[in-house]
This record gives structure tokens, sequence and C-alpha cells, in this order.
């Protein structure tokens, strides 16, 4: 009978882990041996008693797994070292944990993953042995290219993180210099945009919140942006935030970390339970 056989030095265990999943799973047999020196762990799948149409697909997605899975963090980790030399050791360890997270998601460099998929696939269609190390060690470049492409991310990710965190220390430093222009502020939050109000729930008006958001209207800047510069403009020594729902959560970490302890949530007041207020340009 004609069977596919699998070389990997890689513990049974693991490697049985990860077959589980897959349907042929009882169609395995495994035993070991050395080859190239190394005790290597065999498993044979028989081609005749799995479908044909399912063999291929079924067995290139096994040992694309078992690649990234077993053998790819030491290429991670060896990569992330050499091109991270400054950074503390820490920092090394979070970006290698990150990247890795990165490459066993299938949800993430799907075209990059399907390439090795197809080369894996094409060799096993013309191949009934595939030694897991020798054919890494023969295509490294493909690997390399998807570890290298998750890499520059991850640190593209961590830079736009940075100077989100400058720019949000920048605004705060700059609210923390500004005087009052008044002393508290409710935000009214609701689905058609954002409406403010004074402490006696009357709507503020200011002229260059005016400006703000006549731009707003003109060059489409975000419901985000123009709610924060309009708060910064009046930096208030309050700011209660008035919403119903948890539509707005990355809108709700901005005016945080900007406002801190300035910052309260109501949920159920006046202003919240109102009926739903209208933009002016509705």
């Amino acid at each position: 009978m004609e069977s596919i056989k699998i070389v990997a030095n890689q513990p049974k265990e693991k490697i049985s882990e990860l077959i589980l999943s897959y349907p042929f799973n009882t169609k395995v047999k495994y035993h070991k041996e050395t080859v190239e020196n190394t005790e290597s762990l065999i498993f044979n799948i028989d081609k005749l008693k799995v479908e044909e149409n399912l063999i291929y697909d079924s067995l290139a997605n096994f040992v694309q797994d078992l690649i990234i899975r077993l053998y790819m963090k030491d290429m991670i980790n060896s990569k992330v070292s050499a091109i991270l030399q400054n950074y503390i050791e820490s920092n090394i360890e979070e970006i290698e944990n990150t990247v890795y997270d990165l490459l066993i998601d299938e949800n993430y460099f799907e075209y990059e993953k399907k390439l090795i998929n197809d080369e894996i696939k094409d060799y096993l269609s013309e191949n009934n042995i595939l030694i897991i190390e020798g054919f890494i060690r023969f295509r490294s470049k493909s690997f390399e290219n998807l570890i290298d492409s998750i890499i520059e991310k991850v640190i593209i990710d961590i830079q736009m993180e940075t100077e989100y965190e400058d720019f949000i220390e920048m605004l705060r430093y700059y609210l923390d210099s500004q005087i009052p222009k008044i002393d508290v502020v409710n935000v009214v939050i609701n689905e058609n945009g954002f409406f403010l109000f004074d402490h006696k729930n009357k709507p503020i008006e200011n002229t260059t919140l005016k400006s703000i958001i006549e731009e707003y209207r003109i060059d489409d800047i975000s419901k985000a942006d123009v709610l924060v510069s309009s708060l910064i403009v009046l930096a208030p020594n309050k700011v209660i935030i008035h919403i119903k729902n948890d539509n707005e959560q990355d809108l709700m970490q901005i005016l945080k970390k900007i406002f801190t302890n300035r910052l309260s949530f109501c949920y159920s007041c006046n202003l919240c339970d109102a009926p739903i207020i209208k933009s002016d340009n509705e």
C-alpha cells in the first residue's frame, strides 16, 4: 500500500496533539528511527485509506502547522535578537512572543502562509517522504520572509504605539497648562454625535468650538478628534460623559488617558435619559 511518510525530530506527544485535529488522525502509524544521525519520529499515512481529494490539503495544513508551532520559535528568537540588539531583554522577549502569536494566528499574513502551504502541497504531491528539518533547511527563504514580515509589522506597531503615547502625554501636558474656561462640561454622546452642556445643562457656545465643528463638517475629521479638541479648548476642571451604551470604547479610552481624574461617567440622569438630541446640520 502506498503511504506518505513524514519525518520529524520533535517529541511524539507534541506531534500527536496536533494530529488529533486533522481528519486523517486515525490513519497514522508511528515509529522511531535514526535519520541524519538524529532520532526522529516517523509517521505514515496510508493514502488508500484517506480520501484522495482530502489528503494533500490536509497534510499540507498539518505540515505547515507542525513547522510553525514546533520549529519557528527558534528562528523568531534568532531574528528578533539580531535585529533588536539594543533593546533591553524584557522588550525582546515581549516582541518574540508577539511575533509568535501573530505567526500562529490564522487571521494574519494569510497570503504569505498560503504561499508556503502551496509549496508544501506541491512537494507532497511529488514525493512520498518529507523530512521536516530538510524541508525547512532548503525552503528556509519562504519561512524567513514570513517571519521578517511579521517582525516588521510588530516593530511598526510598537513605534506607532510609542508615538501615540507621546502624543497623549503632550495633550495632557498642554491641558494642565491651560486656564480652565469652564468648570464643568457635560458631554452627551448618542448615535447622532456628541453635544456639550454646562453645569446647568445649557448648550455650550464658544467661537473656537464652532470653528472646530465647522472644520469637522468640511474635512470629515473623526468625531473623536473633534470632541477631544473641543474639550482641550475648554480645559474644564471636570468632564462628565453621558452615554447609554458601550459603542464608543475606543473614544472612551482616549478620554480616560487625557483627562484622567477630571473624567467621570453618568449612565442615568436627565441628560442621559432625554430624547435623542440631533445635531444642528441634520
